[in-house]
């Protein structure tokens, strides 16, 4: 995603029901998803959500809004991907 892409960003935010039923805010991208994991790249950084059954209820990347289900069993936070780190794999590879 462009650099530029933060700007105006909607601030990310995660609600946690009963860890069966997630909705976030500030999503700007769904890297990828399976019923075990779900990541997202978010106006903070990237999240992955972990668990058995996820499902995505409802993505409006216009709103920057998600909704899981599912049993969620962890989450986890990368900080914010810099320009340089987005090259690709050989690149990271080499340093």
């Amino acid at each position: 995603m462009e650099q530029g892409m933060n700007i105006g960003a909607r601030p990310h935010m995660l609600t946690l029901e009963g860890r069966t039923h997630a909705r976030l805010s500030g999503v700007m991208a769904v890297c990828c998803f399976n019923d075990q994991e779900i990541v997202l790249e978010t106006s903070e950084g990237e999240i992955a959500l972990l668990g058995e059954q996820l499902h995505i209820e409802q993505l409006n990347l216009e709103d920057g809004q998600l909704d899981v289900t599912g049993e969620i069993s962890g989450i986890e936070y990368n900080g914010p991907v810099k320009e340089k780190e987005k090259r690709g794999l050989f690149s990271r590879r080499r340093k």
